[in-house]
């Protein structure tokens, strides 16, 4: 094979010329993630083990452990020159570098040649994701892996209307699960429902994105893992597998390359690598990893959660508590202290049924990201949701671009502004947008209307009316 790539799971991308592997991406090559909660949903062949240990360039998207897995780094040499996008925080770079490997900082939107006919070019952004695309030869890739567009979207179909359409690819995330999902009610009975019509949305959603960028190609990655914790295993009818994918997809101009494949630039043929797209079930276990849901926290242990998230001052305008429930004993973290006193009802705030030692860990290396993701530990909104405010400024501003208070924002932002502005007006207005179609979907429910108003829309944005 003279140009092409293989997809070896989850979001690990290995691109090759004349058969020599040049860049892996994101490489989680065995073992789990998330406190254990996740394994890929087909262990690796020792031949595509040995793909990316034998890459000459490893690319990293972001720190999350699916991603930045470090039990997989442990088994590369350390000759591999990592290159890594512009984040607003260096510490994925300090970690890397620390482990002894060679590491390329790419600056923003600029191309990097890495063989005679691949050369790449990487997109950080303000969810501190990264966005990698890679020129081979005539053909394009555009690696999303779980990143939004963050402002990207005029940029990127501007680069992939210089191609020939079947020449070009969108490898992105296709799932519902990879963020918290785990809510419950007071009475600790789950409430997301079921999965069918969330899988189904997510489907047209990506299919819809790719069609706008103007690609030829869906790529399926970034999602393919499966829950093996006992207390997450609930989660694993909410992925969105390849038969969904199948089943719902909407756009037939759009071609579709399954996981678990190698494509051939060269002639654009797709190899499948295995006869079934069948999850390896066999590795879900009995335990939760390193936690036992019974374990308390010790008074000092409780000072450093109350430090952790004492410091998060982008939120007390949003939030007025947070509360654990670790062992069984429960407390409660005042973001307002001002708010103490009123009403609970009018209170705002967010309940954490989690255990111990997942907490800890979380505190301590900041990422609280990582326990959403795992889907084991349970939540509880009162009058407040996990969208706009918490999951970015803990998990996102908080976790990977180290911004606690307002001042640190005001700089975050106006770095991201200065270098896109029309960008990043339209990524912030996009999303003022979506915020008013939530508040729009619940007065037309209210009233009885959201059924024909959800008809009027897909017709608007060409998806299926069903």
């Amino acid at each position: 094979m003279h140009l092409g790539f293989e997809t070896l799971g989850n979001a690990t991308i290995v691109f090759y010329e004349n058969d020599r592997p040049i860049l892996a991406t994101d490489p989680w090559i065995e073992g789990t993630c998330y406190f254990g909660s996740w394994a890929l949903d087909r262990p690796l062949t020792e031949a595509e083990r040995q793909s990316v240990v034998d890459a000459e360039y490893i690319w990293v998207s972001h720190g999350h452990p699916d991603h930045l897995h470090p039990d997989s780094l442990a088994l590369l040499p350390k000759d591999k020159k990592f290159l890594l996008p512009d984040h607003y925080d260096p510490e994925i770079r300090n970690f890397i570098a620390s482990q002894g490997f060679s590491v390329t900082t790419m600056p923003y939107r600029q191309w990097h040649q890495l063989s005679p006919n691949i050369r790449c070019l990487c997109l950080d952004n303000e969810n501190q994701d990264g966005m990698l695309v890679v020129e081979a030869g005539d053909s394009l890739i555009v690696n999303l892996n779980d990143s939004p567009l963050c402002g990207e979207e005029r940029f990127l179909k501007k680069l992939i209307s210089q191609y020939d359409r079947p020449k070009t690819y969108v490898a992105s995330l296709c799932a519902i699960d990879a963020d918290m999902i785990n809510f419950i009610d007071s009475e600790g009975r789950r409430t997301i429902g079921g999965p069918d019509d969330r899988k189904l949305g997510m489907v047209w959603t990506t299919a819809r994105r790719i069609d706008k960028l103007g690609a030829g190609n869906f790529v399926a990655s970034a999602s393919q893992h499966i829950y093996v914790r006992a207390d997450s295993i609930w989660a694993n009818p909410y992925r969105v597998t390849w038969a969904d994918v199948t089943k719902h997809w909407p756009r037939p101009h759009i071609g579709k390359v399954e996981p678990f494949c190698i494509v051939d630039l060269d002639t654009g043929k797709i190899h499948r690598k295995h006869p079934s797209q069948e999850s390896a079930t066999y590795q879900i276990t009995d335990g939760t990893g390193d936690d036992d849901w019974s374990t308390h926290l010790s008074e000092d242990e409780w000072g450093r959660v109350y430090a952790f998230f004492e410091r998060y001052e982008t939120v007390r305008e949003h939030f007025d508590y947070f509360e654990f429930v670790v062992g069984g004993e429960r407390r409660r973290i005042w973001i307002d202290p001002q708010a103490k006193g009123e009403p609970e009802s009018q209170l705002r705030g967010i309940g954490f049924h989690i255990p111990r030692n997942s907490l800890l860990a979380t505190v301590e290396y900041g990422f609280f990201d990582d326990v959403l993701i795992g889907n084991f530990m349970k939540t509880e909104l009162r009058n407040a949701a996990m969208y706009p405010y918490f999951s970015p400024l803990v998990a996102k501003l908080g976790g990977a671009a180290k911004v606690y208070n307002e001042a640190e924002r005001r700089r975050f932002n106006r770095r991201y502004f200065r270098r896109n502005p029309i960008g990043y007006m339209e990524w912030h207005l996009a999303q003022k947008i979506d915020a008013l179609g939530d508040l729009v979907r619940n007065w037309a429910e209210r009233f009885g209307v959201k059924r024909p108003l959800k008809r009027i829309y897909r017709r608007m944005i060409g998806d299926p009316v069903v």
